[in-house]
């Protein structure tokens, strides 16, 4: 394969950091380091699915894709997991070259919710619980009532990290939160190896999903930016220590930019096709960015944290390009590189 791409080696560090942002590989390191990575992640790039058969849809999964990709996006929390889910047809990633332009992800579902929550008076109950043998149940519900019913042929779930900003402890509520992530990929690995589903199971690291939409971030900022969410919101209110934190602006900044994009997506209608219930969450989301008062929008709704809502869905749409874009640096090789390089520069939240 290193022959396909022997062009990279004319390019310059610029142009392979943009290509490397345009299809979700880590995009630091010097000049031969960028080529490595840009090598492995190419090859890995999502194999289109064959035209449907008869002979085709006797393979167990190739039956459960004959109705497209179904990509569930989950951004992780325990107080706060939000998922998205996004369909594209066969044809989404057909090696045609005479195809159309890619096809607008339609997300049908997108909504938040609370794996588990405190008990509402807490000194009149047991502690909240948070073994194993209690989070072990909570991975198969989740996944059994949320997710399997969407029969998804790609699972997106963000990374989790132990440490934040380069910290030496490890707070109580990421490994909390880590339990239960490891715990959905051996659940999931488990339901693939009984038979139970097929599919593809994708980590997601959320400084890259930051680097592509976000533009001005540094890669310590990003760094930063990821990771926080589990020790300040899903914590709030039980005290922060002191020690080595982020910039607030920094955080914020990044924070509003991501719902910003999400809110400009659905106004304008642009980058997703909404249908469904993920319309109904649409219109709360837009009547609380015209200024409607937060306890009206969410009043029986459960809107809830905006923030972990925009964020599966921007780690969906950019997983969809990121494969979109590797696909067409297979097909037209350096040329895919002025294509991508304009759609960089141009800035992906710009309408």
């Amino acid at each position: 394969m290193a022959s396909r791409f022997s062009w990279l080696s004319t390019c310059k560090h610029k142009q392979l950091a943009s290509l490397a942002r345009a299809t979700g590989i880590n995009s630091s390191g010097t000049k031969p380091v960028l080529i490595s990575h840009l090598l492995d992640g190419l090859s890995q790039t999502q194999t289109p699915l064959p035209r449907t058969t008869t002979l085709a849809l006797r393979n167990q999964k190739q039956q459960n894709r004959q109705d497209g990709y179904n990509i569930l996006s989950i951004d992780m929390g325990i107080r706060n997991l939000a998922y998205c889910h996004l369909h594209l047809p066969p044809t989404w990633l057909h090696p045609n070259p005479n195809k159309p332009p890619p096809l607008t992800p339609t997300l049908t579902h997108w909504s938040r919710i609370a794996i588990s929550s405190p008990s509402p008076s807490p000194s009149s109950s047991p502690k909240e619980s948070f073994t194993p043998t209690l989070y072990a149940p909570h991975a198969h519900t989740f996944l059994t009532t949320h997710i399997l019913p969407h029969n998804p042929t790609h699972i997106l779930i963000e990374r989790q990290r132990f440490r934040s900003m380069g910290g030496s402890s490890v707070q109580e509520w990421t490994l909390r939160v880590n339990m239960f992530e490891a715990m959905l990929y051996a659940t999931l690995h488990t339901y693939s190896e009984l038979g139970m589903w097929k599919g593809e199971v994708v980590p997601v690291l959320p400084s890259k999903v930051v680097k592509y939409w976000v533009d001005g971030l540094d890669d310590k900022e990003e760094d930063m930016d990821m990771g926080m969410d589990t020790m300040e919101v899903e914590e709030k209110g039980k005290g922060k220590k002191k020690g080595k934190r982020v910039s607030p602006t920094s955080k914020e900044k990044s924070k509003a930019r991501k719902m910003g994009i999400v809110r400009d997506m659905v106004k304008e209608g642009s980058g997703v096709r909404l249908e469904g219930e993920a319309k109904e969450m649409g219109n709360l989301v837009m009547g609380k960015a015209e200024g409607e008062k937060k306890k009206r929008a969410d009043k029986g709704k459960g809107l809830g944290k905006f923030d972990d809502l925009a964020d599966c869905l921007l780690q969906g749409l950019a997983w969809v390009k990121w494969e979109e874009n590797k696909r067409l640096v297979w097909e037209k090789g350096v040329e895919a590189l002025v294509e991508l390089m304009e759609e960089d520069g141009k800035g992906r939240g710009e309408g």
